[in-house]
């Protein structure tokens, strides 16, 4: 946009004076800006600096800087439609030759090679007249000095001044004239290239390097001047942020040439190299005219020029190579068969891992699964691919719970096939002892997920990263319909309730399967399922959709709220989803899609509330008020007994036995509630406290760790957890957490004490 705007202000002044007006209107720019900086610059320097004390040299100065405007003007052509179109002969010819009536096409080859020289030395040409304008101020200065009488010696910062307004001068005259003649010399190399003629290769006075250093140099000077400005005397915020104001726009002016150039002339490289490899002949008018540039494209002619002469003789290479390649492919054909029945193996060995054990009695699981590779070996169509599905019921702690996974491994093909056979036969693994194993049957599904991730993630660390997995790891509890799960760097889960699908996750949880450290702040995260929610899961096949080829490119989806639609309107429904995907573009990579639909069905008994227990709710809230816990405790009691299945009343029946200190009583009533309401965090804490009141130390950790895996960032929890594991003879770990704890918040006097009875003890 700011190059658009830019050439119209150019053409504009270009149709109504001349070509190389437009380009001075823009370089005096410069002068002026120059000026301004030799004044900040005098105005800070010189004592007692002033328009009063000073009113002539600065008149004088005005007066100098706006004759060199009208001169240069002038010089580049200000008064050519008067006649005088400039007042050197080449500024002359540019003129006419570039007058927007003056046909560039059928001039003769050789004037527009000297029209295109013009073109390569203005630049230079302009910035030399810069610096011989700049002196002429300086030197009008120094007269009006000694004419005036003022002290000599001031003549040393005027000087100062005056190398900063000359360099900004000649930078600004050298880029703005380099920048702007740029289209007009591809225009002309466009056209002797056309005619055969040997285009004209010379390189401008600064390169790459050059205009960097200036730039650079501009901001660096700009400080200096605000710096010494600023410091040498009391100014108003107004003139400072008047020169930094001026400063950012001349500076932002110049580099976004810069880059723009730089860019417009990769462009180029990158066309003519694509018009190359298309069978084109390559040709290179670059617009720039930095050596950098002009060496590489030199080397890019001869390179051209070789690859001509290689395509001259292309057809007889072709005949001589036909016989090798027909041996080739033979071979290849051989080779492809022995892949394919590589393939077919592995194909084979993949299936039966790739299972859905789920009754579906409460938790419907489906699976759907097309990998990108599709064979035929021997008559028999399939497929292999990086992508997997697994969904088993486990019981832990005498608990229905659906497990499920899906993956997606790193590479393609086999690659990503050979990820798959160790994930899932590990995984098979895990879920075999779990069915045979007592341990492992007695842990809480926190627990159960951690170790599962744990020691998938150290299996594929033993592969030093070539062998990496994204995947989404999940246990669900089929009575509280609680979700406990795991996202390693995999697509978000996908919500599907009432209509509406939404995002489980918002932010990477961790990273893939087999990078090192990420089992060290393990979280495993827990969400509510309702009734008649739908969630699925995918790979990121589900994203990679072709939606289009444009200009022989290929544009792959980058709106991850594709699929939120999609599912919305298949209703969850996965072969739905996929002919939705399907239609709005071509699926470019393995794609895997698991659905669990919790149903508990007639199960979930949601009961009313009598008016007996409402009433006696509100007597024990009188008696909470009046401190009566032991009245409030009876009247709750008697409520539970109305109403046995209220998990209200038996959340605030713990919550009265605990405020009563009562801790015995408690733990009774929480053993079942936790383990009836897995996802009430703040009463699994309660429980731990209570546990460890009453001594029962193991039973306290094991529901601490609990609240560790969900929230790790608790400092309460982890000075908790260390001082349960020092009461248990296990110092190492009591020390780590309750450093954990001093951590997030330092001034933890309870986690201090644990850190100091361990060193005494040591």
């Amino acid at each position: 946009m700011t190059q658009r705007y830019f050439y119209r202000l150019f053409e504009a002044i270009h149709r109504r004076i001349s070509y190389t007006f437009s380009i001075v209107s823009f370089s005096l720019t410069g002068a002026w800006f120059g000026a301004v900086y030799a004044f900040f610059f005098g105005s800070a320097t010189i004592p007692m600096f002033s328009l009063q004390t000073h009113y002539p040299v600065v008149l004088t100065f005005l007066g100098a800087t706006l004759l060199v405007t009208l001169v240069h003007g002038t010089q580049y052509g200000l008064f050519a439609p008067l006649g005088l179109s400039g007042l050197e002969s080449h500024i002359k010819r540019v003129n006419k030759a570039l007058h927007p009536n003056y046909s560039l096409r059928h001039a003769p080859s050789q004037d527009l090679d000297t029209v295109l020289s013009d073109l390569i030395r203005l630049p230079t040409h302009n910035m030399l007249s810069s610096l011989g304008y700049a002196s002429f101020v300086f030197i009008t200065d120094v007269i009006a000095y000694l004419v005036l009488g003022y002290d000599i010696k001031e003549l040393w910062y005027i000087f100062l001044g005056w190398l900063a307004a000359a360099f900004v001068y000649c930078g600004f005259s050298y880029i703005i004239t380099d920048y702007i003649t740029g289209p007009k010399r591809v225009l002309l190399k466009k056209i002797l290239l056309g005619r055969a003629y040997n285009v004209n290769t010379k390189s401008g006075f600064l390169g790459l390097k050059g205009k960097f250093g200036f730039l650079l140099s501009l901001v660096l000077l700009s400080l200096t001047v605000l710096a010494v400005y600023v410091s040498l005397g009391p100014k108003s915020a107004l003139e400072i942020v008047a020169f930094i104001g001026l400063t950012f726009f001349a500076a932002t002016t110049l580099i976004i040439l810069y880059f723009q150039s730089i860019s417009t002339t990769l462009e180029q490289i990158s066309k003519s190299a694509n018009d190359l490899a298309a069978g084109g002949p390559g040709k290179l008018p670059l617009v720039s005219i930095d050596k950098e540039f002009l060496g590489f494209a030199r080397d890019f002619a001869k390179a051209t020029g070789e690859i001509g002469r290689i395509r001259e003789h292309l057809q007889f290479l072709v005949e001589e190579k036909t016989s090798e390649l027909r041996e080739t492919l033979r071979t290849v054909e051989e080779l492809k068969n022995q892949q394919d029945g590589d393939y077919f193996l592995t194909s084979l060995l993949i299936k039966p891992l790739g299972i859905n054990r789920t009754s579906g009695k409460k938790v419907k699981v489906d699976f759907l699964i097309r990998q990108k590779k599709n064979f035929v070996f021997k008559g028999k169509a399939s497929e292999i691919g990086g992508d997997i599905c697994i969904a088993q019921e486990i019981l832990l702690r005498g608990k229905e719970y659906t497990v499920f996974l899906n993956a997606d491994a790193m590479g393609k093909s086999l690659q990503g096939a050979g990820g798959i056979l160790v994930l899932g036969a590990a995984f098979h693994s895990i879920l075999q002892r779990t069915l045979t194993n007592e341990s492992t049957y007695s842990l809480y599904a926190e627990k159960w997920i951690k170790n599962a991730f744990t020691e998938l993630n150290k299996l594929f660390q033993g592969f030093d990263g070539s062998m990496l997995v994204s995947m989404v790891l999940g246990v669900l509890d089929e009575q509280a319909g609680l979700l406990y799960y795991i996202n390693a760097e995999h697509p978000w889960s996908v919500l599907y309730r009432d209509g509406k699908a939404s995002f489980l996750e918002e932010s990477l949880q961790y990273r893939k399967l087999g990078t090192p450290g990420i089992e060290e702040s393990l979280t495993v995260k827990t969400f509510h399922l309702e009734p008649d929610d739908i969630l699925i899961v995918g790979s990121d096949g589900r994203d990679d959709l072709e939606l289009q080829v444009a200009n022989g490119e290929r544009v792959i989806n980058e709106d991850e709220s594709l699929f939120l639609k999609a599912v919305e309107s298949s209703n969850g429904d996965l072969q739905s989803v996929l002919d939705t995907l399907e239609r709005k573009g071509k699926i470019t990579d393995d794609l895997s899609l698991l659905r669990i639909e919790y149903d508990p069905g007639k199960e979930i008994k949601r009961s009313k509330v009598s008016k007996d227990v409402q009433n006696l709710s509100v007597k024990a809230k009188e008696f909470l008020k009046n401190k009566k816990l032991s009245n409030a405790i009876q009247v709750i009691e008697e409520a539970l007994e109305l109403s046995p299945e209220n998990q209200v009343l038996k959340r605030d029946l713990i919550r009265l036995h605990y405020r009563n200190t009562d801790y015995q009583k408690a733990c009774r009533h929480l053993e079942t509630y936790v383990e009836e309401n897995p996802g009430d965090t703040d009463m699994i804490y309660i429980a731990s406290f209570c546990f460890k009141k009453i001594g029962n130390f193991t039973k306290s950790l094991e529901l601490a760790e609990r609240i560790q895996l969900r929230n790790p960032g608790i400092p309460a929890n982890l000075v908790h957890i260390a001082d349960l594991n020092f009461r248990l003879g296990r110092p190492e770990k009591a020390a780590h957490f309750a450093k954990l704890g001093l951590e997030l918040e330092p001034e933890n006097q309870k986690a201090s004490e644990i850190v100091k009875k361990i060193v005494e003890s040591n």
